[in-house]
């Protein structure tokens, strides 16, 4: 696997494009010479919006060049390939690029990035990539995309989620939000990721909007459970307080004792030791 020595913390994403300092060479290349980038961020390419680019491209022309880089006998695509594709749809024999030297999956990363063209699991899987290929830290690939440590660790978070949740998102879901996705990602129990995901599907938008949902239709029980926790972490501290309860019995007075039976008399209930209280 290749390895990357550690980022300057000074990198600002400025040197991506060329790492020996010369400026991009403007090509018009054969499009049958350009060959595509196995770790292209971009997994999925809409039908419609590829016809409507063909469609503009036809008509306007390209405003932007794709990035490539040189290799044995033509050119690798760096970043660029819907407008690639576009090319190859409307039968053009010659694309307009950008021959560059940089770090190829970190200019296709950023490319996309700065261009809002990836989804919220594309690019969560675009960072794993470089991490697995390049042992990046999360702090070194907010300064690639421009983003903090947390937003990359929330982004990377994605890659968890379960795969039906990932394939229903790709398929008819990518207009939830990449914070609700996130939410749901940080939820531990696997079930309760699977609820919240269908209500968020059946319009709820948020998450927060089931949880709430969630939240009042707890079973009694559930309720119970929580606050006898909190009754017992109450008790533990306040027995530690106490020490040896023998040391105490002569201090009692009667109305300490009164209230000492009726806590014990709750206690049996609660055990289910039906005790009527005074």
């Amino acid at each position: 696997m290749p390895t990357r020595g550690p980022v300057n913390s000074d990198k600002d994403g400025s040197d991506l494009f060329d790492d020996r300092g010369k400026p991009p060479r403007l090509l018009e290349l054969d499009v049958a010479l350009v060959l595509e980038n196995p770790h292209q961020p971009r997994r999925h390419f809409d039908p419609d919006e590829m016809q409507s680019l063909a469609d503009s491209i036809a008509d306007y022309g390209m405003k932007q060049p794709i990035l490539v880089q040189e290799i044995v006998g033509g050119y690798r695509l760096v970043a660029g390939e819907r407008r690639l594709r576009a090319h190859r749809m409307l039968g053009l024999a010659t694309i307009h690029a950008l021959a560059t030297s940089g770090n190829p999956d970190e200019l296709a990363l950023v490319e996309n990035v700065q261009r809002v063209d990836l989804d919220a699991l594309e690019l969560a899987e675009a960072l794993e990539r470089l991490i697995e290929r390049y042992s990046y830290t999360q702090e070194q690939l907010g300064r690639i995309i421009g983003k903090s440590q947390s937003n990359v660790s929330h982004t990377l978070r994605l890659n968890t989620l379960p795969p039906e949740i990932k394939s229903e998102y790709v398929a008819a879901h990518r207009d939830v939000s990449r914070s609700t996705l996130i939410e749901i990602a940080w939820i531990k129990d696997l079930a309760e990721q699977m609820a919240l995901w269908e209500q968020v599907k059946s319009g709820d938008g948020t998450v927060q909007a089931a949880r709430t949902r969630k939240d009042h239709a707890k079973e009694p029980s559930l309720r119970t459970m929580s606050a006898v926790s909190r009754f017992l972490d109450a008790l533990r501290r306040a027995t530690r307080r106490l020490g040896d309860p023998r040391e105490h019995r002569a201090y009692l007075d009667d109305s300490q004792r009164r209230e000492l039976l009726i806590l014990r008399r709750r206690i049996d209930l609660l055990l289910g030791e039906e005790t009527e209280l005074d």
